[in-house]
């Protein structure tokens, strides 16, 4: 898990969709951080820094990798740095991708709006890091991301 004393080597999926108010990232609720956060996922060998989310996005989204999303093949960022941690003593390495992933079909959203604990945020909501209504992104999730500088430059 991101954030822990150890380093952390992974991937996260960008899982979008665009709306009339725009891009939004699919976020999930983290009991342990008590925050939404992207899927993110620690990559073991053999996956690779794609493969390695397959089953993250299986897991919290219920959603089957052969017809119902899609994981870019190539990752908008790669970010690598030893990155300190609000209230944690030492920095943590990290090692991370970023990942756009979309839905197939209206099918494959219909069951995506179904799930409880999930939330789509807008780009200035994850830039923010909190949602108008006041959900909180993960602070971890939310430092990193301005670290990758992944949001377009009207967001940062």
């Amino acid at each position: 898990m991101l954030g822990n004393h150890e380093a952390f080597v992974g991937s996260f999926a960008m899982v979008r969709r665009h709306t009339d108010h725009g891009e939004q990232w699919l976020t999930v609720w983290d009991e342990h951080r008590k925050t939404f956060r992207l899927i993110e996922s620690r990559r073991e060998p053999p996956h690779t820094f794609r493969t390695c989310l397959d089953d993250a996005i299986e897991e919290d989204l219920e959603l089957d990798r052969k017809r119902d999303y899609l994981v870019s093949g190539y990752s908008s960022a790669h970010h690598q740095a030893p990155i300190e941690w609000p209230g944690i003593d030492q920095p943590q390495w990290v090692v991370v991708e970023f990942f756009p992933v979309d839905l197939y079909s209206k099918r494959a959203a219909g069951m995506v709006e179904e799930l409880p604990h999930v939330r789509w945020f807008t780009l200035s909501e994850i830039a923010k890091g909190s949602s108008a209504d006041g959900d909180k992104f993960c602070p971890l999730q939310h430092l990193l991301i301005h670290r990758a500088d992944i949001l377009p430059p009207r967001y940062r």
